[in-house]
């Protein structure tokens, strides 16, 4: 602005300044004077630098809250539903259908062998003695084969109730010429899967009777 006044006036002629009268002089000079400050106003209000646009003042950047890194939870706890499969899976491990113990006997009573064959012979009747359990809530079927040398001789079903610990057994009488070899008792649940064999040599002058089972 002020640059701008200050060119104003050095443009203005030095005889705009002066008068020839002395009085009359003062008094012109005096109104050209107060011209002179009214054109300066005008010219200060015409030539005024206009103010400095003021830089925009940037914004500040909004905070993009960034994720916050995934915290590893701790390890889950199993569900029901994991527990439930876990046992059951347990409980498909563990057979609903087990032998206890099976005895090669010369003869059962009261339900229990009286003993416990270690060889048998031509013509003698073996009995074979099942304790089993049936974990099962209704019966189960097993069947009992009996085989000399790995020929089936004959095959016995029987019915097994639900039990913790439920007896029954079957025979088969050697022939008269099963002087050697072996006789296998195979035990299998209703499914065909093997859950039970013994195996008794078989020899021409096998004792009829062995010591009573324990």
């Amino acid at each position: 602005m002020r640059a701008c006044l200050a060119r104003w006036v050095r443009g203005l002629p030095l005889t705009a300044l002066a008068s020839r009268g002395g009085l009359g002089y003062r008094i012109e000079a005096v109104k050209k004077k107060a011209a002179l400050f009214a054109s300066a106003a005008l010219l200060l209000i015409a030539c005024d630098d206009p103010a400095p646009t003021p830089a925009p003042v940037a914004s500040a950047a909004s905070a993009t809250s960034s994720p916050a890194p995934a915290v590893a939870s701790a390890a889950a706890r199993p569900s029901a539903t994991a527990a439930a499969t876990a046992a059951a899976t347990a409980a498909a491990a563990t057979p609903s259908l087990q032998v206890l113990r099976l005895t090669l006997t010369s003869e059962v009573k009261q339900k229990e062998p009286v003993d416990e064959l270690k060889e048998a012979g031509p013509g003698q009747r073996v009995w074979a003695h099942l304790a089993l359990r049936n974990r099962s809530p209704d019966a189960r079927r097993v069947s009992v084969t009996f085989k000399v040398d790995g020929d089936e001789r004959s095959t016995v079903d029987l019915q097994v109730a639900s039990s913790w610990s439920f007896r029954t057994w079957a025979y088969n009488t050697l022939r008269a010429g099963d002087k050697s070899g072996e006789l296998t008792v195979e035990v299998r649940d209703d499914a065909g899967s093997i859950i039970g064999q013994a195996k008794l040599p078989i020899k021409a002058t096998a004792a009829k009777k062995a010591a009573p089972a324990k």
